[in-house]
């Protein structure tokens, strides 16, 4: 029998803060349940997740979905609970007894390995890392890039990530990150910098790159800042127009590529190139200077039609070095499970590091539903999709999440939600961060932008953080 209450109040916990998180909330709100609760938990002080950490700092159109994401919290019905790590802080079984519904967003937090020896060196870098550390997230404000040792860098991935972080490296400090909310410390450690050359390398073809031809245009027009792109010649170019057969993405690469190429031309200045059909088999570092590289080896690789008449990338043979001092893995994320999942009989897909599910709906292995389960965003789909994608597939699962309430009255039975869940962070003394202690911390950034001539200069102190939360 259903215990819900007169009421019939839809109790629903969100754990993570960022797009999916936000525009699943969104969506929620708009069915207008006036007994409708949304309370949003984040292990960190400040909310938006990879818009925050994640979007380049010269990337501010990207971030106007914050505006959006803060009209959520002038909804009354909606709750930001910061600085609550789910696991330590709070129990997820206390969210799961004290919820009708539970939503997890927490996202994709691990990185991608290659498995190869050199690995664990210092000079090797995941871009998770080095994106948090120039993005503000306090988790990364000790990474302490030697730039100022290095040459070359090569990237190992060739998504919009290694796209962003070309333009990091080779972008002049002052004419274009200055008056960007890039942290005060990249900022000093990039005017310091001495990298001449950055290379993204790929395992498989040219045309299978996963950078958009947005991005790549962008870069390739940097050539006006005096960074330049190390194409190739005319012969190498003949190769595509032979042997396949392009679509209007493909074709448009290409173009790019043909345009702004310098004929594999020797350049001066700074520079960076692609280099295609190559694997990392080991990392060798320079045994002068234990802080750096000297080279990565790589295995070549062939495009090969197979059977199908589909393209397959086979190992060669061939070996390769190319020299560099810094190595930095853009291979992808992935997500994990939260410590409780296997007690309270909640999946989760190892291999592919994320929540099997279908259309946000937590399924188990036997093809039942786990009930007021859900998940969305990266943790849900994997590392895969951006902000625009996030607005879709949120909507899906906010669809599916009353689609089921409404089916099953079960999942109106009385919790007791907000009011248990603030009890608790109470008794164990947790300073939580609320919407309005988020906004001082942001007014704080912003204040000390204008100060500087940026747009914000990000705090990366934790402490520092919820010190200016709570002042009064």
């Amino acid at each position: 029998m259903s215990s819900s209450s007169p009421t019939s109040a839809l109790k629903i916990a969100v754990i993570g803060s960022g797009p999916s998180a936000f525009y699943t909330s969104l969506d929620l709100l708009k069915t207008n349940n006036p007994q409708l609760e949304i309370d949003m938990f984040e292990r960190n002080p400040c909310p938006f997740g990879l818009v925050r950490f994640g979007v380049a700092p010269d990337h501010p159109e990207v971030k106007t979905c914050q505006q959006r994401f803060k009209d959520t919290s002038e909804d009354e019905r909606f709750k930001f609970f910061g600085n609550v790590n789910i696991g330590t802080d709070l129990k997820l079984q206390e969210l799961v007894e004290n919820y009708n519904i539970v939503v997890y967003a927490y996202g994709s937090g691990s990185e991608n390995k290659l498995g190869i020896p050199g690995e664990d060196h210092p000079a090797v870098i995941n871009s998770k890392d080095f994106v948090g550390w120039y993005n503000g997230d306090p988790a990364y404000k000790n990474l302490n890039v030697p730039l100022h040792k290095v040459k070359n860098v090569t990237i190992v991935g060739n998504g919009n990530v290694a796209i962003d972080i070309v333009r990091i490296l080779l972008a002049s400090p002052d004419s274009h990150w200055s008056k960007t909310d890039i942290t005060s410390e990249a900022l000093e450690t990039l005017k310091k910098s001495t990298v001449e050359n950055v290379c993204v390398s790929a395992r498989r073809g040219f045309l299978d790159s996963k950078f958009t031809n947005k991005e790549f245009k962008e870069l390739l027009e940097m050539e006006k800042e005096g960074i330049m792109f190390k194409g190739w010649s005319a012969d190498h170019f003949q190769t595509f127009a032979s042997k396949i057969k392009l679509g209007r993405i493909e074709k448009r690469r290409l173009q790019l590529a043909q345009k702004y190429s310098d004929g594999g031309q020797k350049v001066s200045g700074k520079s960076w190139e692609l280099e295609y059909l190559q694997t990392p088999v080991e990392f060798i570092g320079d045994t002068s200077d234990p802080i750096l590289l000297k080279e990565t080896v790589f295995q070549q690789n062939s495009a090969i039609m197979n059977n199908d008449n589909k393209i397959e990338i086979v190992p060669t043979e061939t070996l390769t070095c190319k020299k560099n001092e810094l190595v930095i893995l853009s291979i992808g994320y992935k997500g994990e499970p939260l410590q409780e999942f296997e007690n309270l009989g909640i999946p989760f897909d190892s291999k592919r590091g994320k929540i099997p599910n279908i259309d946000g709906k937590i399924m188990r292995e036997d093809g039942s539903f786990v009930t007021g389960a859900y998940c969305v965003g990266w943790i849900a789909n994997g590392s895969t999709g951006n902000i625009n994608s996030s607005v879709q597939s949120s909507a899906v699962v906010a669809a599916t999440i009353m689609d089921d309430v409404e089916a099953d009255g079960s999942l109106l039975d009385y919790k007791e939600g907000r009011n248990k869940i603030e009890q608790l962070l109470s008794e164990r003394n947790i300073k939580n961060i609320s919407w309005d202690d988020w906004l001082k911390i942001e007014q704080a950034e912003i204040k000390r932008g204008e100060a500087q001539g940026k747009i914000a200069d990000k705090i990366t102190d934790y402490e520092e953080m919820l010190d200016i939360a709570k002042r009064s």
